[in-house]
């Protein structure tokens, strides 16, 4: 599994990028520093990999799960939450959103009252990682795109907001602001249809 924010062609950067090159590429792409690469498999990897020899953020496991869980509910789970709100308030991209100080506190309330409780790994783990994907979240340099990850947004809906909602109304029996059956934000009621 590689993580990393991903956020596609470059078409603001793209000219003055491919100035600096000096040549025209169609394939450029914007992606962050931070990446983790985790690999399930023997331990013995590192070495026949020879990950070991370079300072790499690698990590080798028994199970991949627990970190494609962590990723796809935090981290997928938080953009996901945030699209709906940060669009209705005009706003274009995830750094704009988490310079808002009502939808920063939204996203944090979603990840750490709602999305963190109903997983299954260390607390202080989830919130370590937690904590870097706001900061991540808030890169300048990154200009992920509102309308880029509302794309097919049922279904990313249903895989990364869905699990947790519902596992939270079995676990404590009560309802989410993140997704069902509204959210208050900004003063603005967003309805979303019952899910469960």
């Amino acid at each position: 599994m590689l993580h990393r924010i991903v956020t596609g062609y470059p078409r603001d950067e793209v000219a003055k990028l491919e100035e600096e090159l000096g040549y025209h590429d169609g394939f450029l792409d914007t992606a962050e520093h931070f990446y983790l690469f985790v690999i399930q498999g023997p331990k013995s990897l590192a070495t026949e990999l020879r990950l070991d020899k370079y300072p790499l953020n690698v990590l080798i496991v028994d199970d991949i799960k627990p970190y494609k869980e962590r990723k796809v509910a935090i981290l997928n789970g938080a953009h996901t939450a945030l699209v709906p709100v940060a669009f209705q308030a005009g706003l274009d991209t995830v750094g704009e959103a988490m310079n808002d100080a009502e939808i920063c506190a939204f996203v944090e309330k979603a990840i750490y009252e709602e999305i963190i409780p109903v997983l299954d790994l260390p607390r202080d783990e989830l919130e370590s990682f937690a904590s870097a994907v706001t900061g991540r979240f808030r890169n300048p340099y990154i200009k992920h795109q509102l309308l880029s990850i509302a794309l097919n947004g049922m279904t990313k809906f249903r895989t990364r907001i869905l699990p947790q909602l519902l596992a939270g109304h079995v676990k404590e029996g009560k309802r989410h602001t993140s997704g069902a059956p509204y959210f208050r934000i900004s003063g603005i009621d967003c309805v979303l249809s019952r899910c469960a």
